[in-house]
């Protein structure tokens, strides 16, 4: 891991750490669970073969002995292997943190409820093993997808239009919303149904990218981001250098 430029904690990289320099990519091992809506794709897949349709119905039927939660502690772990490996001499200076489990069609208090309280437990655990290196860090926390206003018949929410990013690290200037909040009144949503997007995330990694990792406009407008200019580099996120 010496000298590793950009890290991925999943399985395969993203697209956001392949180019032209160093990265890697770093698994955890797979939790003694699985998540609840990966078990639920895959029972019409395993019911069409012959062959393992009963290995899964009796995976499925086997008692519960450990207490835990599906995927309890995937991303703490995950979050926490982060900061470990940024923290030794030669580290990655980048780090991509991939988790599952958010796509709610129905039902979705219960598991929401549970991957909030992962998220915060996981940004806890960064933050305490990160120790000397949270001062400088900055963590995005961004989906691909956004949600519908309401809940639909089976108490979920479809993908959407808008959404929401988190900025936390001891880098940020936090304690604020930034950008224009158009509101969830029947009149200010995008086609009756979704919050209506009013800012580019790309504007906002440009602003990170920018002012955060010292990266010249130039190159992010070349290389990072081709043919964006539409979306202006957010600014202000950053706290003042502490001398």
């Amino acid at each position: 891991m010496q000298g590793t430029q950009a890290l991925a904690i999943a399985p395969v990289a993203p697209l956001a750490v392949r180019g032209d320099g160093p990265a890697s990519t770093w698994s955890p091992p797979l939790p003694d669970e699985v998540e609840p809506i990966l078990l639920q794709r895959l029972q019409p897949l395993y019911a069409a073969d012959a062959a393992l349709a009963p290995a899964f119905a009796q995976a499925m039927r086997a008692p519960r002995t450990d207490g835990a939660r599906p995927g309890a502690m995937r991303l703490p772990e995950a979050m926490r292997a982060a900061a470990r490996f940024m923290r030794e001499p030669g580290g990655a200076r980048l780090a991509f943190v991939e988790d599952s489990g958010w796509d709610t069609h129905s039902a979705q208090a219960p598991l929401l409820a549970r991957k909030l309280a992962e998220l915060d437990t996981g940004l806890r655990a960064f933050h305490d093993e990160a120790t000397a290196l949270w001062p400088r860090t900055v963590i995005a926390v961004v989906s691909e997808f956004g949600r519908t206003a309401a809940a639909n018949g089976t108490g979920g929410t479809d993908h959407g239009t808008g959404g929401m990013a988190l900025l936390a690290g001891g880098a940020v200037r936090g304690g604020r919303l930034v950008g224009d909040w158009p509101g969830l009144a029947p009149g200010a949503l995008f086609e009756g149904r979704d919050l209506r997007a009013t800012a580019d995330l790309r504007a906002l990694f440009k602003g990170l990218l920018l002012d955060h990792l010292r990266l010249s406009e130039a190159a992010i407008e070349a290389r990072v981001f081709p043919a964006s200019r539409e979306a202006r580099p957010m600014s202000g996120l950053l706290a003042p250098a502490r001398a």
